[in-house]
């Protein structure tokens, strides 16, 4: 089990799955979420209160294990960054380039805008698509199960009573 740094970004949760080397943990939103800038983005995108979230199984950490998730900061902020402000940095970009473009190809500057600024927003997001994998295996941005707070006892998932 490696050290905790200060710059790591820590998170509790609850271990509702292992497979091989990975946890599929189920978090709860944290104070931390509230004064992030991109928590709307995250609710919009299905970021509702609770999340599962794979982590490297670094603690051996079992099904109902509340257990403490890291992660560097370091890689969460260049993940926000090419998540976030790429594509509005494309799409500025291309609605400029397509303003001054559009007359030279027959069309109104503002038709050019919309239509680079929507092509270089797709050429972003398929760009994106095809380095999320091999991000994904890049250290500073694996979430890892660190410690074990707590040994759970049984399922990880609590019945629904509410129809009792």
């Amino acid at each position: 089990m490696e050290a905790l740094s200060n710059s790591d970004m820590q998170e509790e949760g609850r271990v509702v799955q292992t497979l091989g080397g990975l946890a599929q943990v189920e978090t709860i939103q944290q104070e931390a979420c509230k004064s992030c800038g991109a928590r709307g983005a995250c609710h919009t995108l299905g970021g509702d209160k609770k999340r599962i979230i794979s982590a490297l199984n670094q603690a051996q950490a079992q099904p109902g294990d509340r257990v403490l998730l890291s992660m560097p900061r370091k890689g969460v902020l260049g993940a926000s960054f090419l998540v976030y402000m790429l594509p509005v940095i494309a799409l500025l970009a291309g609605a400029a380039l397509g303003k001054r473009l559009g007359p030279a190809w027959g069309w109104e500057g503002q038709t050019g805008a919309v239509v680079l600024g929507l092509v270089s927003l797709l050429v972003v997001w398929f760009v994106l698509r095809r380095i999320s994998a091999r991000l994904a295996r890049r250290r500073e941005l694996t979430v890892k199960v660190v410690r074990i707070l707590e040994k759970g006892v049984g399922d990880a998932v609590e019945p629904d009573t509410s129809c009792l």
